[in-house]
């Protein structure tokens, strides 16, 4: 079977002299892995496109046999030169690289995630997410893409009404304990303070206005939020915990890793 179709280069490996392998994520497929033959001498078929963050227009075969990709030509659309060149700007890029490798995105929903990480690399390379929130958003967004949207209207636990506390944030030591909200990161959303038997993190409103926040925004809308560290802190950790939990990833040593 053969199809054409945008696809973003994750990563770029050389097996012979000439061939390359690349793992893409494609629009309408999610992440596969195709092989490029006589890739790295082609200047006709695959200028420019073959490099790792690039953006092309790939037409895709399989072997003779069927039991793998591979490609016959692709068509630059764009090589973020923005992002080439802030060093910074590329490590942001890589940890969201990773994420979506990490996820395994599939044919179902691709398109959404896809649109996403385009649309994460566009505001980033046209404008300035902050380093401490761009991995963090980008990872809440494409979880809560993955059908794991937390609720954050009900208790979880109890079904009362948990996030109407419009003058509460848990540093009031004056709060009742019947306002007091958390969040479960088993069974995925927030847990209301009569429910204190039930295994959560504490979660402050601001933060729960966050997520919700996120959960509502584009990457558009990112360069605008501004979080305070202590919330910044509370949120990856939720969010870190969430992820391991419900999509068995953890970030360590520049990597994730399957748990």
């Amino acid at each position: 079977m053969e199809f054409t179709e945008k696809a973003l280069v994750l990563r770029v490996g050389r097996f012979r002299e000439n061939d390359v392998w690349v793992k893409l994520f494609c629009a309408g497929r999610g992440v596969i892995t195709a092989f490029a033959f006589g890739g790295s001498r082609s200047r006709r078929r695959f200028s420019g496109c073959l490099d790792q963050l690039v953006l092309a227009s790939f037409s895709v075969g399989t072997s003779r046999r069927g039991s793998y990709h591979v490609l016959q030509e692709g068509e630059l659309l764009h090589a973020y030169p923005g992002l080439r060149a802030d060093p910074r700007k590329l490590g942001l890029v890589a940890h969201c690289l990773k994420f979506v490798e990490a996820v395994q995105v599939g044919q179902d929903g691709a398109r959404r995630v896809f649109d996403l990480l385009c649309e994460t690399l566009s505001t980033l390379e046209d404008g300035s997410v902050g380093a401490e929130m761009l991995p963090l958003l980008f990872k809440a967004k494409l979880t809560f893409e993955q059908g794991l949207k937390p609720d954050l209207a009900l208790c979880v636990h109890c079904g009362r009404p948990a996030s109407d506390h419009a003058a509460w944030d848990h540093d009031c030591a004056e709060a009742d304990i019947s306002q007091r909200l958390a969040f479960s990161v088993e069974r995925g959303g927030l847990v209301c303070g009569l429910c204190d038997d039930v295994p959560s993190e504490p979660l402050c409103l601001g933060s729960v206005r966050v997520l919700e926040w996120i959960g509502a925004s584009r990457p558009a809308d990112w360069p605008r939020l501004a979080v305070a560290p202590d919330m910044r802190r509370e949120l990856g950790r939720v969010v870190d915990r969430f992820v391991a939990w419900h999509l068995g990833l953890r970030w360590e040593n520049g990597t994730y890793r399957k748990i």
